[in-house]
C-alpha cells in the first residue's frame, strides 16, 4: 500500500463522515505528501531525533481536536514536497543544519498565534512514491499564512540541502574501530562504536573486527541470537559457566557470518521478554547476547547487566540516532564514531545502491537535479 497512512485516514472518515474531526500525531521520519490532510484534518508531527516531543505533540492534537469540535479552531493547511532524499542516520536534530530547522519551524509557532509546523524528514528505506522531505503547516482559517510558512520552511531545506547531507562523519567498520583504538590512546573515552545501519540486530561485522583489531575493555551491546539464547536458558547458564559458541549471523545476508566467542558467563537471566546472557572474553571485552534487537539508548540502562558499565573504555552499540540521548546530549562520551559494512545492506547511506521499484532517485537531490522553486513550489 503507497500511503497507508491516507488510507487509513480513508477508511475512519467513510466511517465517521466529513462533519467528524481526524487529527493524527507522527514520527518526523513519515513519508507524507497532502494526500493524509485530503482525509484528515490535522496532523502533528515530532520535531526532534532523538524524539524528545513525542509526548508533547500528542498533547497539541488533543487540545486542537477538542478545539475544532468546540469550534474555537478551524483547520487550514498547505503541504509542499522538496526533493531531498536522505538516510536517517544524518537527520539527527542536535547537529546543524538539522537543528536550523527544527528552530526555524519554532520560531515560527512563536511568532504566529494557533500555527502549527510540521517537518517530515523523511524515511528512504520504505520503497513508496512519497519517500523525501515535506513540509506541512497548519492554521485556524488562514490560508495565506499557512501559505506563507510552508514557501520559507521549503525554501529553507533547499537552500541548506548540501549540508544537511554533510552533517554527520561515517566511518567504514575498519576505519571506526581503528579510530577507537586511537581515541582510547589518546585519552578521550568513553568512546562509542554505533553500527547504525543493522536492522535485525544479529549482524557481526562489528563484533569481528574489534577481535580483529583486539580491541580491549569494551562492551558490546547487543548481539541478537534467539537461538543461542534459547540454547543457554534451556541448559541453565549462569554466571561462572565457561562459554564457547558461533553467535550471531545468519538471520541474513546483512548479518553476516557466526562469532565464535570464548569466555565465561558474568550473567544471565531474564528481563524485558528476552533472555540475556553477558560473556566477559579477550581483554576484558563483555558481549550482552539478546534474543532480539536492540537499541541501546542510556549506557547505564546495562548496568543491571554489567554492573561496572562506567569502567569501559568503548562501548559497541546497534543505533542511528536515539542513542545520542544518553550517551552524546549529556555529555556522557567524548568519541562517538559511527560506522557501517561496506555492502549496501538495507540500512545503509548508499541509497542508489537499493533496488527501489516506486522510487526514481534521479527525482531527488542529491542522486538527481531536480527542479524545485521556492517561488513555484
Amino acid at each position: 500500500m503507497p500511503r497507508p497512512e491516507a488510507d487509513l485516514a480513508r477508511q475512519v472518515r467513510e466511517v465517521v463522515g466529513r462533519s467528524a474531526f481526524i487529527a493524527a500525531t507522527f514520527d518526523l521520519h513519515g513519508n507524507e505528501d497532502e494526500a493524509f490532510l485530503e482525509q484528515a484534518d490535522m496532523a502533528f508531527t515530532v520535531k526532534y531525533f532523538p524524539h524528545y516531543d513525542a509526548h508533547l505533540q500528542g498533547e497539541r492534537a488533543a487540545r486542537v481536536l477538542v478545539r475544532a469540535i468546540r469550534g474555537d479552531y478551524k483547520p487550514t493547511h498547505r503541504t509542499i514536497k522538496v526533493p531531498v532524499i536522505s538516510p536517517t542516520v544524518l537527520q539527527w536534530t542536535g547537529a546543524r543544519p538539522w537543528m536550523d530547522l527544527v528552530q526555524r519551524a519554532l520560531v515560527w509557532e512563536a511568532r504566529e498565534v494557533d500555527v502549527y509546523v510540521n517537518i517530515f524528514f523523511g524515511f528512504p528505506f520504505a520503497d513508496v512514491p512519497d519517500v523525501g522531505m515535506t513540509v506541512q503547516v497548519l492554521t485556524n482559517d488562514n490560508p495565506k499564512l499557512a501559505e506563507q510558512v510552508a514557501r520559507d520552511l521549503a525554501g529553507t531545506i533547499w537552500r541548506l540541502r548540501e549540508a544537511l547531507l554533510q552533517s554527520t562523519k561515517l566511518h567504514s567498520i575498519t576505519e571506526g574501530v581503528a579510530l577507537a583504538k586511537q581515541a582510547v590512546a589518546d585519552g578521550n573515552t568513553p568512546v562509542v562504536l554505533a553500527d547504525h545501519s543493522d536492522r535485525s540486530g544479529s549482524a557481526t561485522w562489528l563484533l569481528r573486527e574489534i577481535i580483529a583489531q583486539d580491541l580491549a575493555n569494551t562492551v558490546i551491546a547487543t548481539i541478537a541470537d534467539g537461538r543461542a539464547t534459547a540454547a543457554l536458558k534451556a541448559v541453565g547458564a549462569k554466571a561462572g559457566d565457561a562459554f564457547d559458541m558461533a553467535i550471531g549471523g545468519r538471520a541474513d545476508e546483512s548479518a553476516g557470518e557466526p562469532v565464535r566467542i570464548q569466555g565465561t558467563i558474568t550473567a544471565a537471566g531474564e528481563g524485558y521478554g528476552q533472555f540475556w546472557v553477558c560473556v566477559r572474553f579477550g581483554r576484558n571485552n563483555v558481549l550482552v547476547l539478546s534474543t532480539y534487537l536492540v537499541q541501546v539508548m542510556e549506557p547505564f540502562s546495562l548496568k543491571a547487566l554489567v554492573p561496572d558499565i562506567g569502567a569501559f573504555d568503548v562501548m559497541a552499540i546497534k543505533s542511528r540516532v536515539h542513542f545520542r540521548r544518553g550517551f552524546d546530549d549529556n555529555g556522557f562520551a567524548q568519541t562517538i564514531l559511527l560506522v557501517e559494512p561496506e555492502q549496501p545492506f538495507l540500512g545503509t547511506t548508499r541509497l542508489d545502491k537499493l533496488p527501489y521499484k516506486n522510487v526514481d532517485l534521479a527525482q531527488f537531490y542529491p542522486y538527481g537535479n531536480p527542479a524545485f522553486s521556492e517561488t513555484s513550489s
